[in-house]
Parts: structure tokens; sequence; C-alpha cells
């Protein structure tokens, strides 16, 4: 264990001796970095529009964003489709820029002239780090590589188009631009990222404490300042140390929301617990006595009885390794009844139910029960979130929220439905 934190201690010497080398930026260093970066990325737009290949890829691309958006439970790597969602978000079916990809789709295939191509391009103002990420799918689709983590998710989604899209052949001197214009723009959104690391280590310390490493949350708040680095736009007279810093905090509350806890809590609330208990050490100190709930409520200008469900949201999560007794070497695993794992019958109760609700789901209307089956994980795969029901079936989150609640308002109808339901209780399983 003690060579473990010497470990950890050489690595976190050696991070900040490196951070050391990085001077802070002035305005002027971030304005000139920064329009290295844009620069390139205005580059690869225009090689977009004076390549035919890369424009008909282009307008592949675009078309595919409305006629067959990714869906989630075709990614092995889920990690994946949320970088699709945070990029193309805009440009699916349901998105403020849809209508604009659809438009450029359809022009980009008859254009002849590379300038007005350029014009439909430059009007979708695609984000930086999408306008690279297709520039390095199309590199790797002539049998170049270059490593990004957006093409490394639009290759999987490639494999869903239908039709499905062939290779292309680019001439060596195209090549040869697409690499260096990457270049120039890896390295300037990398000075970026290395001259604010110091900010990285000083935000990741404020949540030190809370159950997850100092390292884990340095490497996720480096993760936000990469996304802060590849969407910053100095013209908009922003500092990019000002600008990054939500990016960097909202980077490690997450981590720290999803992995430091037993129970994941929607990160306002975990905020809304970390004033309240603050408040309420401060009054401790003061006073000598603990305060109580009226009191805390007082302070925080919050409702007593969000103050009191606040307060027990601590004691939700109990490991079942945890002993007994302080003095005690038994857990609380060994307190339970039965073994680790359910009988038969079991498994036959749990068939019969599936079954069940599969025959009273299919009296329900094609999308309320694509909806209902997706959310409740009734097909072969896990229970999905609404954003990721909303992205396989290619509508608004709203609109899914409204199909489920009248499916359910549906089914809770049903005699045969509330007979089943009263039975599963009274069986203890619920």
């Amino acid at each position: 264990m003690k060579g473990s934190d010497h470990a950890d201690e050489r690595d976190l010497e050696l991070m900040f001796a490196e951070a050391r080398r990085y001077e802070l930026l002035d305005a002027q260093d971030e304005r000139t970095i920064d329009g290295q970066k844009w620069r390139a990325v205005h580059a690869l737009q225009e090689l977009f529009a004076a390549e035919a290949t890369l424009t008909q890829y282009t307008a592949v691309f675009l078309q595919q964003c409305g006629a067959n958006p990714p869906e989630i439970r075709r990614f092995s790597n889920r990690e994946q489709h949320f970088v699709l969602r945070r990029e193309l978000g805009d440009y699916f079916v349901d998105g403020s820029a849809h209508e604009g990809a659809a438009v450029a789709a359809r022009k980009l295939r008859s254009l002849k002239s590379a300038k007005a191509r350029l014009t439909q391009i430059r009007g979708l103002k695609l984000p930086a780090s999408l306008t690279v990420g297709m520039s390095v799918a199309m590199l790797r689709r002539a049998g170049g590589q270059f490593p990004d983590s957006v093409a490394d998710a639009i290759a999987n989604w490639e494999r869903q188009w239908a039709p499905p899209i062939s290779g292309h052949v680019l001439d060596k001197d195209a090549m040869k631009a697409i690499r260096r214009e990457l270049r120039l723009y890896t390295d300037a959104r990398d000075k970026l990222v290395m001259h604010n690391l110091r900010l990285v280590y000083s935000i990741a310390g404020r949540y030190k404490g809370r159950g997850v490493s100092y390292l884990d949350l340095v490497q996720e708040g480096t993760l936000g300042l990469i996304h802060a680095a590849e969407k910053f736009e100095f013209e908009k007279g922003f500092r990019f140390s000002t600008y990054c810093f939500n990016w960097i905090t909202q980077a490690v509350r997450r981590y720290v929301g999803d992995v430091g806890t037993l129970i994941r809590l929607p990160t306002h609330v975990q905020e809304q617990m970390g004033r309240l208990y603050k408040e309420k050490a401060i009054e401790q100190l003061r006073t000598g006595v603990e305060p109580d709930e009226e009191t805390l409520a007082l302070r925080l200008g919050m409702d007593i009885e969000k103050t009191r469900q606040l307060l027990q949201m601590r004691n939700l999560g109990v490991s079942l390794d945890a002993p007994r007794f302080d003095d005690d070497e038994g857990t609380l695993l060994d307190t339970l009844a039965g073994d680790p794992y359910g009988g038969t019958e079991d498994s036959a109760d749990q068939a019969s139910l599936h079954k069940f609700l599969g025959d009273a789901v299919e009296a329900l209307e094609t999308s309320e029960r694509r909806v209902i089956i997706a959310r409740w994980g009734l097909h072969d795969g896990p229970p999905l979130s609404r954003a990721e029901v909303a992205d396989t079936m290619g509508v608004s989150r709203e609109w899914v929220r409204q199909l489920e609640r009248s499916a359910l308002r549906k089914l809770k109808s049903q005699d045969a439905v509330k007979a089943a339901y009263d039975d599963y209780s009274e069986a203890g399983n619920y």
C-alpha cells in the first residue's frame, strides 16, 4: 500500500513539474494560438469544398445525419454514441440546424463552383472538433491514419449507413494538405491545454476526499480542458482561462457524482447537499451544537421538507462489505438469509412476468410500445434513458416523455395488469 502511495506521489511530482514548464498565457498569446487553430479548421473546410471526393463525402455525411442518425444499441462502446450526440445534435431531425444540413447535402451534389460549395459548408457552422473528426475520417477512408476520438465514433457510425459508403481515393497533395492542417490544429489546441494545466490541478484539488482519487480527478478535468480548447473562439472576447474554468469544473463534478458515491444523484442535488452539509459544519463549529432541520432550512433559505430529504440522502447507500459493529470482523452480507443466487422458481416467475408484460404491451400503439420496451428494458438490452430513446426514434425527449406517460396510463387501466401486480406484491417480490 505504501509503495502505491509513493508511486502516486511521484506521478504528482512529475505532473506538477511538467506544468511549471508552461507559463501562463496573456490575452495576446491566447488570441494568436486560437487564431492558428481556426485557420487550420477553415483550411480543412476549404479542402472539403475544393476536392470533389471530399465534397461528396460531406454531402453523404450530412444526409445521413437526418436519414440515419446513430442508434445507441448498435454501439459496443456507448461513449462513442454520446460523442456523436454532442457533436451532431444540431444536425439531427430535431436539431436547430437540421434544415440547413439537408439543404447543404442536396446542393453540394449539384454545385460546380468550389466557392459556392464552401459557402454552403461555412453556413453550417461546423464545430472545430467535428470538422477535424470528419477530416480524419476522410483521411482514413483514403488509407491514411491520424488519431482522433470523434473520427473513431464516426467510423463506427459509418457501418450503420444505408446504403454503405465505399472508400475513396485522394491524391498525395490532398492527403498531405489534410495532414498538415490537422497537425497545425492539434499543435494549437495542445498549447492551450498545456499552458492551463495548473487550473486543472487547482480545481481537482477542491474535490479531494469525495471517494475519488486525485489523479482520476485530474484526468477528467484535463478532458474538460481539451473540450474547452476545441470550442474556444477568441473573437467572442473572452479569455480562455475564464472560458475553460466551467468546462473543467463540470467535468470534475460529473465524474465525482458518477463514481464517488454508491448512488448516482443529479448534479444539482449534489450541489444542494454540499451547501447543506457545509452550512451544518459551520453552524456546529460556531455554536458547539449540531443544528436541527429548522435552523439549517432558515440559514439556507430552503424549504424544511427539502432540507429533511437532503439530510436523509446520505444514509441511502450502505456497503454490504461494511462491518456490523466497530469491533466485529463480520460484514452485513453475513446477516442476509439464503445464498447470493436465487432459486430456479425465481427465474420461472421472472420469465412468466416478462411474457405477461409483453402481451400487455402489445395492446399499445406502435410508438408507445417502442418507448415502453426501450425505457423498461423489455428488449434484449439494458433500459435506456429518454435521451437515448429519442436518439433511437429520431424524435425529441419531450415527445418520448409524453408517449411514456400515455402508455403507462393505458397499462395502469388494464384490469389484468392490476391483478398481476397484486399477485406479485403479495408474493413478496415487490
